[in-house]
């Protein structure tokens, strides 16, 4: 099982490479020695809150290795930025802010695009736990403090863009979901 597992993350990987566009997201500059820079998908995301429609330019994180990685080392976001955490499936999710820089929300999404909650102004470079507080398939990780002035809560609609959507697709069917 564990097998069938590996193969369809790797194929949905590579599909997801095949439809979007890399990004060297971290200039060599900003690591430390011994660090190197990853690659990461890259696509749009909707926001709609009571507040407005936001679009936001999103890195996507689907293999095990860059979402280990994430937002580590980098020294800001910059304005409307986040990174997209994609699970194969809806599950507990637990993340820690090591080696990260910057205080960042982590916004964690259901399978159907829900709200499940947000962890706010996670603080930089601890190693305490921020988990979801029920079962997550998405995490948006944005600047600290952006979840509350967008005003994001449970009537918050999130729209994936193109890649994203067809990432899902692909991968869903890999795994008969």
């Amino acid at each position: 099982m564990m097998l069938v597992s590996a193969r369809a993350a790797l194929i949905a990987f590579v599909l997801f490479l095949i439809s979007a566009t890399p990004a060297w997201s971290q200039a060599t500059a900003d690591l430390p020695e011994g660090v190197e820079p990853m690659a990461f998908g890259v696509d749009t995301m909707v926001i709609t809150t009571a507040n407005g429609r936001f679009v936001y330019d999103i890195e996507v994180a689907t293999t095990p290795q860059q979402q280990a990685r994430g937002l580590m080392y980098r020294t800001s976001l910059g304005v409307n930025k986040g990174m997209l955490f994609i699970f194969q499936r809806e599950q507990m999710q637990a993340f820690w802010m090591a080696n990260t820089l910057i205080p960042l929300d982590m916004v964690f999404i259901d399978a159907e695009a829900r709200l499940v909650s947000i962890q706010r102004e996670a603080e930089p470079l601890s190693q305490t736990s921020r988990p979801s507080e029920g079962p997550a398939r998405f995490v948006l990780e944005i600047d600290g403090g952006e979840a509350a002035a967008l005003g994001i809560n449970a009537d918050t609609v999130f729209e994936f863009g193109p890649k994203t959507v067809d990432y899902l697709e692909r991968l869903d069917g890999l795994l008969g979901n």
